[in-house]
């Protein structure tokens, strides 16, 4: 994002001033919420971005009205999960509904035990991921781990080893999936590298999604997402926040780039979601990296063109997540998500959009989930209602590497400036004893119309329609997804390609 040039005497009454009422406005609900959480739920197990099954079966009972618990916010806790799921409704559940939640409880046991466990990644043609099913950043990844928890503390160590990586800034290993974790009295604090995904969208996320390496760091997040006690505050509804910070890695232009994000999301009517989210790159090698130059990025004192201070790259905006459930009880959901690329007065400004579309309905014993979806960020085009500015997105005149980690994208996995439409279904039918499942997916899209080099997804300018076909199922204790993927240039064959991928957890020990 280009730099702002504000005058520093009115900072107090223009950008600071919306960024620390979101700042405030999350510590205040993070501190009222404290102690209330710390009876709900005690463990301090994460679930990070990437497991497309389970998010299948949580929005399904989300959007059926069995459970209260967000769909937009991962890593999730696992306490969260498991509080909704106690809290569930218990009358006129469908076969569906009890095969969904059968199929999270399980998920929920597995979690909770100590496990040793080896997983395979193949991604033959170096595909980038463009959706929120994990898959290898590279030909193939193999992973080892161990995890186990404790009352209060939850342990992952990861090691992965990927062959062939998408871009040449990638590391032959890193250990993405590991991290350490403690409840305190019913919040968490971690330290890790997890994958991140902020928002609804079910192909992609303006703010943060799991398209990249993980960025390491340490974080804090509300365990569980249960309403206030207190009758002042209960009409917020379902709640919680996040808050991470973080050191990119293979970081170029400024190596040792720090970022500081926070998100905070309320439920406060049935089928209804309202989240923000902030994301800031600061500090870094050469730059100050203080206490106080983190806190000039979070009261934007550092978002000045004056000589001698620190600059930092900002983006924030907002999600909304609407399902009603008018059409004979099946679940119909609408989302959108807005991210600035600048500030204007009080508020975000030139936005990246996203938008989208869910139905949901069975036939016979088999659900159906669909889902269409659109993404422009081409920063204030806004899906043509703008002019657009291309080469602006996810891009920093400082922190000339961008919103990329390892030149791939920490926003939309098409990266800055592009589009992407694309629809898809899954398919679960009623399959108790290999829980498989079947999608497919259709897309077209526009990618880095200004052949930018910090896009390495995609680093050549092209347009491009695509299909992807899956399929996964369990041999318990062994999960498996195999599927194709076509993308076919408009013009030219920057972006042909045919690849096939399969990944596969296998659990050695489990104690």
């Amino acid at each position: 994002m280009p730099r702002l040039r504000l005058n520093a005497s009115a900072i107090p009454l223009t950008a600071a001033r919306a960024s620390r009422a979101f700042l405030y406005g999350l510590a205040v609900l993070g501190a009222a919420g404290w102690v209330p959480a710390w009876a709900q739920a005690d463990t301090a197990i994460l679930v990070e971005a990437g497991d497309s099954r389970l998010r299948e079966d949580v929005q399904w009972l989300v959007d059926r009205g069995v459970i209260d618990v967000s769909t937009s916010s991962w890593p999730m806790p696992l306490a969260a999960l498991e509080t909704a799921v106690v809290e569930r409704r218990s009358t006129n559940l469908s076969r569906a509904d009890e095969a969904a939640l059968d199929g999270v409880t399980k998920f929920i046991s597995r979690q909770k035990r100590t496990t040793i466990g080896v997983k395979a990644q193949i991604n033959t043609d170096r595909m980038p991921p463009l959706g929120f099913a994990g898959q290898s950043l590279g030909t193939a990844t193999g992973s080892a781990y161990i995890a186990t928890s404790a009352e209060r503390l939850a342990v992952k160590l990861q090691a992965n080893g990927v062959v062939d990586p998408i871009t040449k800034y990638q590391s032959s290993f890193n250990m993405q999936g590991s991290y350490a974790a403690a409840n305190i009295f019913g919040q968490i604090l971690y330290v890790g590298q997890l994958s991140h995904w902020w928002g609804p969208g079910q192909d992609g996320s303006l703010a943060w999604s799991n398209a990249a390496t993980a960025v390491p760091g340490i974080g804090l997040r509300r365990g569980t997402d249960t309403p206030f006690e207190t009758p002042w505050l209960s009409w917020i509804g379902s709640w919680g926040y996040e808050a991470f910070i973080g050191q990119q890695q293979h970081s170029r232009a400024i190596p040792d780039t720090r970022v500081a994000n926070m998100r905070l999301y309320v439920r406060p009517l049935d089928g209804l979601e309202l989240g923000a989210s902030r994301m800031i790159q600061w500090g870094g090698k050469g730059r100050a990296n203080g206490l106080g130059a983190l806190w000039d990025a979070l009261t934007s004192n550092s978002n000045v063109d004056t000589p001698g201070q620190d600059f930092s790259n900002e983006l924030a905006g907002f999600d909304v997540r609407y399902t009603t459930r008018l059409l004979w009880g099946n679940p119909l959901t609408f989302y959108v998500q807005g991210i600035g690329e600048d500030e204007a007065g009080t508020l975000p400004s030139r936005f990246l959009a996203l938008g989208g579309v869910e139905f949901k309905h069975m036939v016979g014993n088999t659900r159906m989930q669909w889902h269409v979806e659109a993404a422009d960020t081409n920063a204030s085009r806004v899906f043509g209602l703008g002019d657009g500015r291309s080469g602006y997105a996810y891009s920093h005149g400082l922190y000339r590497d961008g919103y990329y980690q390892d030149g791939l994208p920490i926003g939309h996995a098409i990266g800055g400036s592009g589009y992407m439409y694309s629809t898809g279904v899954s398919v679960i039918p009623d399959d108790p004893r290999y829980h498989k499942r079947y999608s497919a997916r259709v897309l077209y899209a526009e990618v880095n119309p200004t052949s930018q080099t910090i896009n390495q997804a995609f680093p050549e300018k092209d347009r491009f329609y695509g299909g992807e076909l899956s399929v996964s199922w369990i041999m318990a204790p062994i999960t498996f997804r195999a599927g194709a993927m076509l993308l076919r240039s408009v013009k030219g064959t920057a972006n042909d390609s045919f690849g096939v991928f399969f990944s596969t957890d296998i659990p050695l020990y489990i104690f």
